[in-house]
């Protein structure tokens, strides 16, 4: 199960950990990391394992970081702290009598955060800013003017075009998190032949990546939309990439959302935003859950292409309400 090259001392220490966090989603032997679904992630869904794989162990150093709950939840530490937490006595005093070395510098750095696979951009991604008068970019600049995005909102959202290869002839939008990494990006064909696959995006799990993370103001209302071109044209806003609240989305609005959420899905996704708001609309953040449907013939990104940016902020304005008043 495990690489021949990890020592005894670590397939023991595996061994404990999986006594009570289950099957081992991933092993990286040549980072000393081992995966496994986090159990306080496991918790808040009312399972006993989640599937996700998102608390990495680290068995070198000796540490432990989940990568959807070590902010809201303190889920990270050192192994022990894991094993006092969330295993019984009896595997605790098993964990000390194990007298188990760590060889990471751990007790002189201030925080584990573990590696992660880097996400990049295609190849052929070409940044549209400045490019408006390149011949070979002209059917890109049509086909975005045409649905009401300007040159201030393809530089802010680093919209860029693909001239070859996987993503030809395609808009790419790409998304960041926190810290500036890349975590996602969306593309969609310009060609109107194109009748399969419009949208052609990576593979990466979007239910564990917050859209533009980088761009949230948590103090400021929050806009919740469908895809990638809704967002592009509301400020403050958070692209779902579908009609479902994620999970880790979920538990980054509870704890970090300070003003209101306001739901604004397709006119066919009323029972969508419902469920959605119902989901929302309680603890800290009860009474702060809006709703604004679209009227029938228009999603997000086409009323702001037929009626612009000023008739979209004055709809956003007047057509709030909650659910039950």
């Amino acid at each position: 199960m495990y690489d021949l090259d990890t020592d005894r001392k670590h397939e023991q220490l595996i061994q404990l950990l999986e006594e009570f966090l289950g099957e081992p989603r991933k092993h990286y032997a040549s980072k000393g990391q081992v995966s496994f679904d986090c159990p306080s992630c496991s918790a808040m869904k009312g399972v006993e394992f989640d599937g996700k794989g998102n608390l990495e162990v680290n068995y070198d150093m000796g540490v432990y970081n989940c990568w959807s709950c070590a902010e809201t939840h303190g889920t990270k530490g050192k192994i022990y702290n894991l094993f006092k937490e969330f295993a019984d006595r009896e595997l605790l005093r098993r964990f000390i009598g194990g007298k188990f070395t760590f060889t990471g510098d751990y007790y002189t750095a201030k925080e584990f955060v573990p590696k992660k696979e880097v996400l990049k951009l295609p190849s052929e991604y070409f940044q549209l800013v400045g490019k408006q008068n390149y011949r070979d970019f002209k059917p890109a600049f049509s086909y975005l003017y045409g649905r009401g995005i300007t040159d201030e909102m393809i530089e802010k959202y680093q919209i860029g075009f693909c001239l070859g290869g996987k993503y030809q002839n395609r808009v790419v939008i790409p998304s960041f998190d926190k810290e500036g990494d890349l975590n996602y990006f969306v593309t969609r064909s310009i060609s109107k032949y194109t009748k399969k696959y419009k949208y052609l995006n990576p593979e990466v799990d979007k239910t564990e990546i917050i859209f533009n993370e980088n761009l949230i103001n948590w103090d400021k209302a929050i806009f919740l939309v469908e895809g990638a071109f809704d967002h592009i044209v509301i400020p403050n806003s958070i692209p779902l990439l579908g009609k479902k609240l994620y999970d880790k989305l979920f538990s980054e609005l509870y704890f970090k959302a300070n003003n209101l959420i306001i739901i604004v899905l397709d006119p066919d996704a009323y029972e969508d935003s419902v469920k959605i708001f119902n989901k929302l609309n309680a603890g800290r953040l009860r009474k702060k859950i809006l709703l604004n449907l679209m009227p029938s013939d228009h999603d997000v990104s086409s009323f702001n292409q037929t009626y612009g940016q000023e008739q979209l902020k004055t709809w956003l304005k007047q057509k709030n309400y909650r659910l039950n008043d």
